[in-house]
């Protein structure tokens, strides 16, 4: 590792198993400016912990270890507030389709900015953040959406969050946008998580996102890409 690094990669962890391994290798053998690497991790009981922990011994990385992290329901990565779904769904009200923050709101002085210059905002600021966003279901059963990407017609991956959005809105559904700051006071610290409502009216829903899920990784993990990136790196 460089002595003197241009760049800090920061990976947190908490029982990824062999994920770890392969993110590592491949810092390890495709990051070519001066680096060093932190792994941050929440007390992990599997073998991710003893991967940081050997890429640790053999300078390859600095570990940071958390053993008082509390992980339930990976509260480290996302935290909510004791009752903050009754609260969202309370506060959206019983009208809206979908509920959030918008994308990217901006500060108070890039909103007022904007205001004065009469600068249009650009497509990321008229739909709901994806992290902080709650579905009804129904709704989106009965249009016959769900939360696969698509490719618009400029050719270019449409994300969930934008094209669930712009769908419902043309559809004549009605979203409720929350300030950032309203989300964070109900919520607490939510980073990646989308919710829905009613999901036990589906309940192979989550079963099939779950099998999808888990194929995706055995994928990764066995197939030959993961194979060569693992090959002669000093992870183990």
């Amino acid at each position: 590792m460089s002595q003197d690094p241009l760049v800090t990669i920061v990976i947190p962890n908490w029982n990824t198993g062999p994920l770890l391994r392969i993110c590592l290798a491949s810092v390890v053998r495709f990051t070519r400016v001066p680096h060093r690497v932190i792994v941050i991790d929440n007390a992990s009981t599997d073998a991710s912990r003893k991967t940081a922990e050997a890429a640790a011994r053999d300078g390859l990385i600095e570990l940071i270890a958390r053993d008082d992290a509390k992980n339930e329901g990976a509260e480290e990565h996302g935290a909510r507030r004791a009752g903050w779904l009754e609260a969202y769904v309370t506060a959206i009200g019983e009208e809206a389709s979908h509920a959030g923050a918008a994308k990217f709101p901006g500060g108070r002085g890039k909103r007022l900015w904007g205001w004065l210059t009469r600068k249009v905002p650009g497509p990321e600021a008229l739909y709901i953040r994806p992290c902080h966003a709650l579905y009804r279901v129904e709704v989106l059963a009965r249009h016959g959406l769900s939360f696969m990407p698509v490719r618009g017609e400029e050719g270019r991956w449409r994300t969930t969050g934008e094209m669930l959005h712009e769908r419902l809105v043309a559809l004549g559904e009605t979203p409720a946008f929350m300030p950032h700051t309203q989300v964070e006071r109900l919520v607490g610290h939510l980073r990646h998580s989308t919710f829905v409502l009613n999901a036990e009216r589906f309940p192979t829903l989550k079963e099939r996102a779950r099998r999808r899920g888990e194929a995706k990784i055995e994928s990764l993990l066995t197939g030959p890409e993961a194979a060569a990136i693992l090959d002669g790196t000093p992870i183990s």
